[in-house]
């Protein structure tokens, strides 16, 4: 695997940013969740409101030859908006986003990290370690609430 360049996210990435989770979801999510949920997940992301978490919680970024291939955030003890643009999946990079995600998380002496993961990622987090919670319901549609422990 080629090395990615990991970096935290500024208020200049939010446009592109914003462009990368919005049809991220579009295409990965499309089998788990009805359109009319898939609108309201991508209003999440629509410029304004990740300028907002830029502002607010760590976000970082993954570039692999200069462009934009994932990003992950962590805000308290939950790991957040975790997305990999759909032609880099299964490549191992949000594997890389979450470990390092992981290490800030230890850095600051959290034991445990919980994540509100999609229905489409929840085996991907359960791979990680990650463990059931409970299923919960939004606007946006079914999410799973998940936590992982550290030793």
């Amino acid at each position: 695997m080629k090395p990615l360049k990991i970096r935290q996210a500024t208020i200049a990435d939010a446009v592109p940013l914003s462009g990368m989770i919005r049809r991220t979801i579009r295409i990965s999510n499309a089998h788990d969740y009805t359109q009319s949920s898939i609108d309201l997940l991508c209003a999440l992301f629509e410029p304004l409101p990740v300028t907002e978490r830029i502002e607010n919680e760590l976000i970082l970024l993954s570039f692999l030859d200069g462009s934009l291939v994932g990003t992950v955030g962590l805000k308290g003890d939950f790991l957040r908006s975790l997305f990999v643009d759909p032609a880099y999946q299964g490549q191992g990079f949000g594997k890389l986003l979450v470990a390092r995600m992981e290490a800030e998380a230890r850095n600051k002496a959290m034991s445990e990290i919980m994540i509100h993961s999609s229905l489409t990622a929840q085996g991907f987090y359960a791979s990680l370690g990650y463990e059931f919670i409970e299923a919960q319901s939004y606007p946006e549609g079914p999410f799973v609430l998940m936590k992982k422990q550290f030793d």
